[in-house]
């Protein structure tokens, strides 16, 4: 009995690792902008195209996955220099609008440019490794490891870093950040390009887990995470990543041991809804 909940964890937490992946861009751009930036998702499917455009021409999987990263973070600056900046000025409303616009015209190139159906992600990581009575696949192990990756590194530049600390004045203040000489511009710039880079990851990641890549496949995940953001706190990088974790605890527990009649989608929906009810601030945002 003990092992099986401890194998659903760790699959819970697999699941749980991408969502706090694809989230962190949004919350770090809601961060230093307050701006939602639901367009994230488009970058993620990107992510996920590119990153199999590479893998197939070099069949090398890092080198996959660093080129989808850095062309997603050059996507993510151009997101940055063309579509927000124009629109800090105006209602926060006016950028929400635009970036839902542009994730449905990013999912409608993909769709163009690759096909409606789906492809398949050609990485074969051999046999499960089994611990004990607890089984884990490759690509589970493939994904903890990236994601601890990321996340360590992500708070070495966070914590320990210029432009850590920079990024984390903008987000406490952005006109006293201007006013202390702090560079507001290259630190949002660098914000869309690690946040877009990451969110690259993510989908390359979900592409493996489920042996996928289809135009709409962000399309769940741009909601998912809007509920993130909310459940973890706003602007909240922890927040984010301990909400990524528990959906995916909530939900692989529920569909496994209860017979709610709700998909995993309708489980994320209602677990947003239980929260703000009696936390409307989010885990770890501020009142």
């Amino acid at each position: 009995m003990i092992s099986t909940i401890v194998q659903q964890i760790l699959n819970s937490f697999v699941l749980g690792s991408v969502y706090a992946l694809i989230t962190i861009g949004i919350t770090m751009i809601y961060g230093t902008l307050r701006i939602l930036h639901i367009a994230n998702a488009g970058v993620y499917v990107a992510g996920a195209y590119t990153g199999l455009l590479f893998y197939l021409l070099t069949h090398n999987f890092l080198l996959a996955v660093i080129g989808a990263m850095f062309f997603c973070g050059l996507i993510g600056l151009a997101i940055e220099r063309f579509i927000y900046r124009p629109m800090i000025p105006l209602p926060r409303a006016v950028a929400l609008i635009a970036s839902v616009g542009l994730f449905i015209f990013m999912s409608d190139l993909a769709r163009i440019l690759a096909g409606p159906l789906q492809r398949p992600f050609p990485l074969d990581l051999g046999q499960r490794v089994n611990i004990g009575e607890i089984s884990l696949s490759r690509i589970d192990i493939l994904i903890y490891v990236f994601t601890f990756i990321i996340f360590a590194i992500l708070w070495f530049i966070m914590n320990k870093t210029k432009i850590g600390y920079a990024i984390r004045a903008i987000s406490q203040d952005l006109d006293a950040s201007k006013i202390m000489g702090i560079n507001v511009e290259r630190s949002i710039q660098f914000v869309f390009f690690i946040g877009s880079a990451i969110s690259a990851v993510g989908g390359i990641l979900v592409a493996i887990l489920y042996n996928a890549v289809y135009p709409s496949m962000g399309d769940v995940f741009s909601y998912k995470a809007l509920a993130l953001i909310v459940i973890g706190g706003f602007g909240s990088l922890l927040g984010a990543v301990l909400a990524g974790l528990l959906l995916g605890l909530t939900e692989t527990f529920i569909t496994t041991y209860t017979h709610v009649p709700l998909s995993r989608e309708g489980i994320a929906m209602f677990f947003l809804i239980v929260l703000i009810l009696f936390r409307p601030a989010g885990l770890f945002g501020k009142e």
